[in-house]
């Protein structure tokens, strides 16, 4: 991939997820009808403090050495600049989460029964700049496999922080625009080079795209109908089934511009 086709690809990707985590704050966090919606979904609900793996994996800690590993990983297999990127890009995009949530961006207080901001969601950043970084961390010939197992990581995540009432989902839509946009404007300022070719390279990216897409369709309609017959529980279906969609479009995303794919 050459550099005006790489900064090309990063661009695109920069505005597609700089829409998705606008898009997500105006309409969820910001419109009176959103916050209804979400917070119907976060009431339906079941909150736990024991979540199981993989939310409850998530600590400071945990995640700093799961950034040292990545991180030796990519000096073993790319080279130190390789390192230093999939460790400063995602500590970057954590810090700006919490940043996001606790002092730039508020939540106004729209209906009575509102709750306090949380959006973005820091565990939803943190499983994404994660699973980006071991994308670019492995040799090229594998990363395809490892972007489908993101994308699962990323569902999972996403369905659970619903599920177990931690967060709306336009929190969990934010946290994966979040930490899919810090990578994209990693390769906007330096596109990224591919030695190889991943196997099933192409296959992975137009079968994580037709998931994506296609679960986000659903999951809209199924929006729709729960709006209609207003019921919470398949507004948190809905939810549920966009964070899985757009999860797997987050790591399509980051698996094309790790590889060069279109």
């Amino acid at each position: 991939m050459t550099g005006s086709a790489g900064r090309l690809q990063a661009l695109w990707s920069t505005v597609l997820w700089a829409v998705v985590g606008v898009g997500s704050y105006v309409l969820g966090v910001r419109n009176a009808l959103g916050q209804r919606a979400e917070d119907s979904a976060l009431g339906a609900a079941e909150f736990t403090y024991s979540p199981p793996p993989p939310l409850n994996l998530v600590s400071i800690p945990s995640v700093a050495v799961a950034l040292l590993l990545v991180g030796v990983l990519a000096g073993f297999v790319h080279g130190i600049r390789r390192a230093v990127m999939v460790t400063v890009v995602p500590s970057l995009a954590i810090v700006a989460s919490q940043m996001l949530k606790q002092q730039l961006l508020t939540r106004p207080q729209l209906f009575e029964l509102d709750l306090p901001n949380t959006f973005p969601s820091g565990h939803m950043t943190v499983f994404t700049a994660l699973a980006a970084a071991l994308v670019w961390a492995v040799p090229t010939r594998v990363r395809s496999l490892v972007a489908i197992g993101g994308a699962a990581l990323l569902g999972a995540a996403g369905w659970q922080l619903l599920a177990y009432g931690w967060h709306r989902p336009s929190d969990v839509l934010g946290g994966l625009a979040l930490g899919t946009l810090a990578f994209s404007l990693a390769c906007l300022m330096r596109p990224t080079t591919a030695r190889g070719r991943a196997v099933l390279g192409r296959t992975t990216s137009i079968g994580l795209a037709l998931v994506g897409w296609i679960t986000v369709a659903g999951a809209l309609a199924l929006a729709g109908v729960a709006a209609w017959r207003s019921s919470p529980d398949l507004m948190l279906i809905a939810g549920e089934f966009g964070a899985v969609g757009v999860g797997a479009l987050a790591a399509r995303s980051l698996f094309a511009l790790s590889s060069g794919r279109s």
